[in-house]
């Protein structure tokens, strides 16, 4: 009698725990979609990337597009260069402007730096200080920019670099920067795939055109193309 009451109870718990697994997996994309938009990816965020990761990444996405949205003109934006002083983006009204995220120990760097040192000597001689070039260091690819602002901006300069250097931020994930929120969403792409990958110009009404998959070189057309427009 004994074994039969232990026996009973073993299949007893024994179902309680496969009903209760089968509950726990018959949640649907919808209830991950609204779990997420209700903020279970912060709450919850080991069971929830876990089992609802599709939907915490696009509520995500959906939050930082929300959050840039709500800056209405590029010149709006603000951010802080590698000293960490402020930069006001109004001061490169009337300017033209070169964006990228940058790295120190990249198969790229040698060459990026070089042509973007080019670019920059080449352009403030003939544009007489209207173009700029903003350089952002990132630590998403490949662990290629681990140090810390000061040895970042003092690797630059080694490197010869004079254009504006910016604090170490992120352009992909929870913790992108709002420029580049602003930047990805205004003209794309959607991801930011590599150092030295995309480089953004804006021209000197703050639009912006994006260029994926190029060295600083192929740059010189396009720009001169805003300087001849800004000449006429």
């Amino acid at each position: 009698m004994k074994l039969f009451i232990s026996l009973l109870l073993t299949l007893l718990i024994f179902s309680s725990i496969t009903l209760f697994l089968q509950a726990d997996d018959s949640f649907t994309e919808e209830d991950c979609i609204g779990w997420a938009a209700d903020g279970e990816c912060e709450e919850n965020p080991g069971w929830m990337w876990e089992n609802c990761e599709e939907a915490c990444l696009a509520q995500r996405d959906v939050r930082q597009e929300e959050a840039a949205d709500g800056v209405q003109s590029f010149y709006e934006l603000k951010a802080y260069d590698i000293g960490g002083n402020e930069v006001d983006f109004h001061q490169f009204e009337g300017k033209v402007l070169v964006i990228t995220n940058v790295a120190s120990y990249c198969g790229r760097t040698d060459q990026h730096y070089t042509e973007l040192n080019q670019l920059y000597r080449d352009l403030k001689a003939k544009a007489d200080g209207q173009v700029e070039i903003m350089a952002f260091p990132c630590n998403q690819f490949g662990n290629q920019e681990p140090e810390e602002n000061p040895f970042i901006k003092m690797f630059a300069e080694e490197k010869g670099v004079q254009f504006r250097m910016m604090d170490k931020i992120d352009v992909n994930g929870d913790e992108t920067s709002l420029v580049y929120q602003y930047l990805k969403k205004t003209a794309g792409p959607k991801k930011i795939r590599w150092n030295f990958d995309t480089y953004y110009v804006v021209d000197k009404q703050g639009h912006i055109e994006s260029f994926t998959g190029i060295t600083p070189r192929a740059l010189y057309d396009p720009i001169n193309a805003l300087l001849v427009e800004k000449e006429l």
